[in-house]
């Protein structure tokens, strides 16, 4: 009897000791805070190769944890942002369109960094785990831009391509796809940046977490954007959104 008990308990033993190794796993959180030395600016950059009407490129974070895509078009010595991703640390909450990157936060989550991105069929945003072996995705913050929140809110756009206003059943949706390496996709999660379904009318101006679980084991992740306001040539709302503190947790 009493070598079953110090049998059983050995075994209780094990298995705590086991779960605060689960418990104790390390963290990354990706930022690109001292990357720019300029207030009001953002990563510019000559590289890359022609792809349809833009350049494309890829980025790295300082710990080479993540690669994003990058899109800009080039005029001359001036590059201006054209999708993918571009980090940046602008402040204006009050310009509509285009030109204006600025997260409606006006800062990024845990500093004045933060990432820009507008993502469609010819700039696709794309992260990808640079250590697979090593890290599995967790999640990161998710803001509207100033851009695409004055079209949802005042149907304020430079471009005269929105509605107007969003109304009851409007929504604007972001989707995180999950790839393998060899392109097969594993699943994809859902935020709502502007939710006005069910009575409700949410359009997120501050920094929310964005659950990336499900499709932790991607080997990168691309980003869809839909609406409810679509015209002949597609989504009208301006499909760009701002990330921050992206985190990745040891596989």
């Amino acid at each position: 009897m009493k070598k079953l008990s110090l049998l059983l308990l050995l075994s209780v033993f094990v298995f705590c000791s086991c779960g605060d190794d689960d418990d104790a796993k390390n963290e990354v959180v990706v930022s690109f805070e001292n990357m720019l030395t300029e207030p009001e600016s953002e990563f510019k950059t000559t590289e890359g190769e022609e792809d349809g009407y833009y350049m494309k490129c890829y980025f790295k974070d300082p710990l080479q944890v993540i690669e994003m895509s990058h899109f800009y078009s080039l005029n001359g010595e001036n590059t201006s942002f054209g999708g993918g991703f571009t980090y940046t640390n602008k402040t204006d909450k009050m310009t509509p369109g285009y030109e204006n990157i600025s997260a409606i936060t006006a800062k990024g989550k845990n500093g004045k960094v933060y990432l820009t991105s507008n993502s469609n069929s010819y700039t696709p945003a794309r992260i990808t785990n640079l250590n697979p072996d090593k890290y599995e995705f967790k999640g990161a913050w998710v803001t509207n831009t100033t851009y695409a929140y004055l079209a949802i809110k005042d149907g304020n756009d430079d471009s005269g391509s929105v509605k107007g206003a969003f109304e009851s059943g409007d929504w604007f949706k972001l989707t995180a796809v999950g790839y393998q390496a060899n392109g097969a996709e594993i699943g994809r999660v859902d935020f709502y940046l502007a939710d006005f379904r069910d009575g409700k009318s949410k359009i997120v101006n501050t920094w929310e977490w964005f659950d990336w679980s499900y499709i932790e084991d991607a080997d990168h992740i691309e980003f869809e954007m839909s609406s409810t306001d679509n015209n002949d040539y597609g989504m009208a709302t301006p499909s760009y959104f701002c990330l921050d503190g992206i985190t990745l947790i040891e596989d």
